[in-house]
């Protein structure tokens, strides 16, 4: 019988390793500090869905996925939870579906396996209520040097935790303030002698950017991200919201919905900030409306890029410390940030809604700040 030479078999050995090899991700890390697989960008279905439906405003986060080449295809590092890879790293490929799933067309998985997840009772809130440890774990609130407090934090404006490493706010909360040095997540009571059970965290900020178009005078383009000085750990009680860019809610108006608001803001216009954290629900009024009530105002800009929502005979609504804050929407068992609190007139006025930075419309200037 025919014998192949030892060379040839070390040769084929040789080669099935090489190929094994081949057809395995290596350990990587995302631009927003999550772990992944380096596999061909063809079977990563999140970042192909990313880029089917967000085109060039995704090409900054797709650009810094990269982590080499397969032949000419690019390889990128695909988030562990949604890449097309088994326990082992090797890779799978992929059949298409007419109507994919909800994950593989949002931007949550590329910023958390899970998001969104409160840990609190969510019951009906008709009235600004303290919040339950855990209920809204995303929450945060910056800190601002004071001369008057020279060995605390004043703390003036809200956030919300999107990634690790990142938090959303609004951009009059971060412009030409030098003196923004603190955020502090997983609080609950802001009064250190109350045992509420929380485990807060105070890290300092690395960098804070306005959105380049922000308009101090209109607040129009009012959003800015923070990149954190290191990573935060997640806890129970300390995790991200989704983001809103899923198909479910891209384009909706959310009139006739009652998101969610939370925060230390003061309790009425010009009055004491809440020590504790306070929760509330607020109806979404039709664009027509909100030009209305802000008629009389001559800057206000009203368009698109922003939400409007809060009670027509008033009494209830975000004020001054919850600026930043988010607006936050339920979508299955995980919420959404659709808005960002901007501004209003004093607070909780009879016939004047309070006005949000709609999200949706900030997804290149999220994706090209997440370095």
């Amino acid at each position: 019988m025919d014998v192949h030479p030892r060379w040839l078999f070390h040769l084929i050995l040789t080669l099935l390793i090489i190929k094994s090899t081949q057809s395995q991700g290596t350990d990587c890390t995302n631009p927003i500090n999550l772990s992944g697989k380096c596999i061909n960008i063809r079977s990563c279905t999140p970042l192909l869905d990313l880029l089917r439906t967000y085109g060039s405003s995704a090409a900054t986060f797709l650009r810094n996925s990269m982590c080499g080449f397969d032949g000419r295809d690019p390889k990128v590092c695909c988030p562990i939870s949604e890449s097309n890879v088994d326990e082992n790293g090797n890779e799978f490929p992929t059949t298409p579906s007419p109507e994919p799933p909800l994950r593989n067309t949002s931007y949550g998985p590329l910023f958390a396996p899970q998001c969104g997840q409160s840990n609190g009772p969510i019951p009906k809130i008709v009235g600004g209520v303290p919040a339950i440890l855990g209920t809204w774990p995303w929450i945060a609130i910056l800190g601002y040097r004071s001369t008057k407090h020279p060995n605390r934090p004043s703390w003036l404006c809200g956030g919300t935790l999107i990634s690790s490493r990142h938090v959303l706010t609004a951009a009059h909360c971060v412009y030409l303030r030098r003196d923004l040095y603190v955020v502090r997540l997983g609080e609950l009571n802001l009064d250190d002698t109350v045992d509420d059970g929380a485990n807060p965290v105070d890290i300092s900020i690395d960098k804070a950017t306005a959105h380049p178009d922000y308009n101090h005078n209109q607040y129009t383009d009012d959003i800015a991200m923070i990149r954190l000085a290191h990573d935060v750990q997640f806890t129970p009680n300390l995790q991200p919201i989704c983001l809103p860019f899923v198909k479910e809610l891209i384009g909706r108006n959310f009139v006739n919905s009652i998101p969610f608001i939370a925060g230390w803001g003061s309790i009425y216009y010009r009055g004491p900030s809440a020590l504790a954290l306070q929760q509330l629900q607020l109806p979404v009024v039709e664009p027509e409306t909100c030009v209305n009530a802000f008629k009389r105002f001559n800057t206000a800009v009203i368009d698109n890029r922003v939400i409007c929502a809060g009670f027509a005979k008033g009494g209830k609504d975000a004020c001054q410390g919850d600026s930043g804050g988010p607006l936050m929407y339920p979508l299955g068992k995980s919420f959404y940030i659709i808005g960002v609190v901007s501004y209003g007139f004093r607070c909780a006025e009879r016939g004047i809604p309070g006005v949000y930075t709609k999200v949706e419309k900030y997804t290149d200037f999220i994706t090209s700040n997440l370095d």
